[in-house]
């Protein structure tokens, strides 16, 4: 099974992934407020929270890529 470009381009793995699970979480934070489960107040703060996190998952990621390729690097 091959996934859209769109959704997951392995050249780009970081922005396409990071873009699709933000709008996931966006979709997700839209849902609860068209039920009336949170507040659009509420929201507004979920959204920072749950960008914030993504952002550090980034990070995270990209140090232990980072750690991983000082240790397993080949010189050209």
């Amino acid at each position: 099974m091959s996934l859209s470009k769109n959704f997951y381009d392995p050249k780009s793995k970081t922005r396409n992934l990071v873009t699709t699970i933000t709008g996931i979480v966006t979709l997700v934070i839209t849902l609860l407020v068209g039920f009336n489960v949170i507040t659009p107040e509420q929201s507004g703060d979920l959204q920072t929270h749950a960008t914030t996190l993504i952002n550090s998952g980034v990070a995270i990621w990209g140090a232990i890529s980072g750690i991983i390729l000082i240790f397993k690097a080949v010189d050209a």
